[in-house]
This record gives C-alpha cells, sequence and structure tokens, in this order.
C-alpha cells in the first residue's frame, strides 16, 4: 500500500469511525455503537501504526469540538464523560489488532479473529477502567467492581460479537482488493 492510499484509507477509517457514532443503542452510561467495528477493521487493515493514527485522528476531531462521538458529543469535556476510556481504548484496539494481525503473512479468519479479540479486550479494559474511576472519582457515586462490569461490560457482549464477525468478514472481502498492511 502506497502512503497516498494509506493516507486515504485511514482518514477513510476515522471518518466511518465518526459515522457509526450515530448508530446507537443507548442502554446506559455508556452507549452501543457501531464504532469498535471500524476501529478493529483500522488495525487489521492498515497496521498499527496507521490503524492507530486513523483513530488518533477520530479522537482528536472530536476533543477539538466536531461533534463525531456517540450522541453528537465533542469537545474537551468529553474526558470527563463515562465514554472517554472507550475513545482512548479505540487507538490502543486498533494498535493492538493491527500489532498481532503484521506478524502473518497470510491473514487467515482466526489470525483476524485472534487479532480482533485482543483489539476488543483492549477496549474494553481502558473503557471499564476509565468507567469506574470516573463513577467513583468524579460522579461521587461509589461503585463496585461488579457495578461497573454490568454497567460497562455485560449488555456489550452480544453485540461486540456480532460486530466482530461483521469486521472479520468485511476485512477478509476488503483483503481481496487490498493488500493488508505489514510494516
Amino acid at each position: 500500500m502506497t502512503r497516498n492510499v494509506r493516507l486515504a484509507t485511514a482518514s477513510l477509517m476515522a471518518a466511518l469511525t465518526a459515522v457509526s457514532a450515530y448508530i446507537t443503542l443507548p442502554i446506559g452510561p455508556v452507549p452501543i455503537t457501531m464504532q469498535t467495528c471500524f476501529v478493529l477493521i483500522s488495525g487489521a487493515v492498515l497496521g498499527s501504526r496507521w490503524g492507530a493514527g486513523s483513530q488518533i485522528v477520530y479522537v482528536c476531531l472530536g476533543l477539538a469540538g466536531m461533534p463525531v462521538f456517540a450522541g453528537g458529543m465533542s469537545g474537551p469535556a468529553v474526558v470527563l464523560s463515562p465514554t472517554f476510556g472507550y475513545l482512548v481504548g479505540f487507538v490502543i484496539g486498533a494498535f493492538l489488532t493491527g500489532l498481532y494481525v503484521e506478524r502473518f503473512t497470510r491473514k487467515s479468519v482466526i489470525h483476524l479473529s485472534a487479532g480482533m479479540l485482543i483489539g476488543q479486550a483492549a477496549i474494553f479494559g481502558c473503557g471499564l477502567s476509565y468507567l469506574y474511576a470516573y463513577f467513583n472519582l468524579y460522579a461521587g457515586v461509589e461503585t463496585t467492581w461488579p457495578a461497573t462490569l454490568a454497567a460497562g461490560l455485560l449488555p456489550f457482549i452480544p453485540f461486540g460479537l456480532v460486530k466482530l464477525v461483521l469486521a472479520v468478514s468485511v476485512t477478509r472481502v476488503l483483503s481481496k482488493y487490498i493488500r493488508l498492511e505489514n510494516p
């Protein structure tokens, strides 16, 4: 993939992540969105650096004031919202997905699925850690880890598995038209 194609694809992934923020199912402090699907695809297609870069662009656009986050949220105040940890997780998740997938010349369904599961785990790890801190330190709501998991993980598991299958399928189709990135 040439530099120009990588740049265009990274821009597209940032834009698709932004658009997918508007596909939401509001279920509590953290809505279910389609964003993680494109985060995982960006890591698998672009590789670790460019995949993470596309998500850095996305997060920076939102923090700069563009309404690209779930629910049309934007601006620096998002840092003090319960969802900010998941946004940080997008960057790390795309990086780790790409890092894992880059190791393989042939990107099989197993390799893509494993890489995307690692990326999804990173997103949840960052999101849940921040959500716990948000409740206990900022919102002043004394919350336990089980309550945090009930609010920020359990409802997402079935949807996350569907999005993972979709992300793997889309990546496999894209791999027929573009060469998936290796460093």
